[in-house]
């Protein structure tokens, strides 16, 4: 399938957006000031944020159009110490829908990560600069993707014509797993025909992507342990007698060849075939020290999109601060261990090569105690079959918002295993990554922000597609009952 290139529309939807961009950024600018953090370390810490969140987000969806929309317990509504948020869940059938009118399922996520306020007090002080970014914890991720949704059903004046399914979950950046489980157990609540992910971006402001792969993911803990009953004198012991951290120091070290490639045997890494990065883009963008080379070797693509990366992500030991520094050998040191993996890779294979990796005398070449736990969290990636009828409409939706531009296929090195599993539930389904997140907005990072210009190019698209997939024809997927049945029967048109 080759890109799209469209102009124009003829449908006055590109006015219609513009004239509701006000609205839609101050309800933005109002999701923003809310702090719906999921603190897995205090999980209750902002159940009432989380709450208002999503009762906020409920009444907008309400007030454009969608007149079913519950918030849902879907993980036993905080028993314990964990604090379980609600899923919003709006559902809409259209009163014009013939045998071929297919059902979209629009997905979002309310809460944000955890952020450093001493270094951003103004993190839920949200605020327009002179580029028109609205800058504020979320305003990209991914509150944006709440509002390109309820900005879509204003522009369509709460009428859209197919079928929807939405779903904003409150859980997506602690990675609980919750809404993973209630899918499996409730999957008739989550059955469409297109899948809609705005949790993604396009590779730069202006430029209409859709994403081909997501990489998949797997954590696990490794501990290293050279003394057995606590830490010693410096100077009394070291040198020969070993500290764990500069153990696990040396071990961390073979998991890279001296390219930077990821050395673990076994490890599944593919070829990336669509629009490959720019290396200037990249290097600005992921902000690397000048003089430095970026790590791996062959195509930017493969290394970001299609091969494994690994990295550490968390620290645990008895390590003094650096400014109380102490002379004695460490113990006991344990890493978390994050990979990314290639889009087709089984993620809880990959975990036991990493296991068996740390564990062999290759590696641990000192023979300290080694334990590498059960993965703490798995993720599968996902790659999307462009021929499936539907992926042409979206090119061509996305292109036309954009006027003058050419749609483009890109990866993502990230992951968002609930696409995995609504494909999986919707086995035939178009799925859509799609969203606001381009780089420039610091996604996770401190100074996030949002290009409002992104926001409205977006929900023009989302709009038009919407559109497009209402007029289709021939059936989209087979992820509903209705649509199975469409399929099955000869059209009479």
């Amino acid at each position: 399938m080759g890109t799209v290139t469209t102009d124009g529309d003829g449908q006055g939807l590109p006015d219609k957006v513009k004239g509701l961009m006000k609205g839609i950024t101050d309800d933005l600018i109002e999701l923003v000031k809310i702090r719906s953090i999921y603190d897995t370390k205090d999980p209750k810490s902002h159940e009432a944020d989380l709450d208002n969140a999503a009762t906020t987000a409920q009444k907008l969806l309400q007030k454009a159009g969608l007149t079913q929309v519950d918030l849902v317990e879907i993980g036993g509504g905080g028993a314990g110490e964990q604090f379980d948020s609600k899923l919003v869940h709006g559902t809409y059938h259209c009163p014009d829908a013939g045998p071929h009118t297919p059902t979209v399922l629009l997905y979002a996520h309310y809460d944000v990560v955890q952020t450093d306020e001493t270094k951003w007090p103004d993190a839920f002080k949200p605020s327009i600069d002179e580029h028109n970014r609205l800058k504020g914890r979320g305003a990209a991720d991914d509150k944006s993707g709440v509002m390109m949704h309820v900005g879509t059903l204003r522009a369509l004046d709460g009428k859209p014509p197919v079928n929807l399914v939405v779903v904003l979950e409150g859980e997506e950046e602690a990675g609980r797993g919750t809404l993973e489980a209630y899918i499996q157990a409730h999957p008739e609540k989550f059955k469409a025909d297109v899948i809609i992910v705005a949790d993604g971006g396009n590779t730069s402001l202006g430029q209409p992507t859709l994403t081909k792969s997501l990489r998949g993911f797997a954590i696990v803990d490794v501990t290293v342990t050279t003394l057995v009953d606590g830490t010693r004198h410096s100077g009394m012991f070291g040198g020969p007698a070993g500290d764990a951290f500069i153990v696990l120091a040396r071990m961390l070290a073979r998991l890279h060849d001296a390219d930077g490639n990821v050395a673990v045997p076994g490890l599944r890494s593919d070829k990336w075939d669509g629009v490959q990065p720019g290396e200037d883009a990249f290097r600005a963008d992921a902000g690397v020290v000048q003089g430095m080379k970026l790590l791996g070797t062959g195509q930017l693509g493969d290394r970001l999109y299609t091969r494994p990366s690994i990295n550490v992500i968390g620290l645990t030991s008895k390590l003094p601060p650096h400014d109380q520094p102490v002379n004695q050998l460490i113990d006991t040191v344990t890493a978390r261990i994050g990979m990314r993996l290639a889009p087709l890779e089984d993620p809880e294979k990959a975990a036991g090569k990493l296991s068996e990796f740390l564990n062999s005398a290759d590696v641990n070449q000192w023979g300290a105690k080694v334990v590498v736990s059960a993965p703490q969290e798995l993720g599968r990636g996902f790659f999307a079959d462009i021929k499936l009828p539907g992926y042409d409409t979206a090119e061509k939706a996305l292109a036309k918002a954009y006027p003058g531009t050419t749609t483009q296929y890109a990866g993502q090195g990230g992951s968002i295993p609930l696409v995995t599993l609504l494909q999986a539930n919707s086995p035939k389904a178009v799925v859509l990554v799609i969203g606001c997140e381009e780089p420039k907005c610091m996604i996770h990072a401190l100074h996030e922000s949002v290009s409002l210009d992104e926001l409205e190019h977006m929900t023009l698209a989302q709009s038009y597609l919407l559109q497009d997939f209402g007029a289709a024809k021939t059936p989209i997927g087979s992820g509903t009952e209705q649509s199975r049945a469409a399929a099955a029967t000869p059209s009479l048109s």
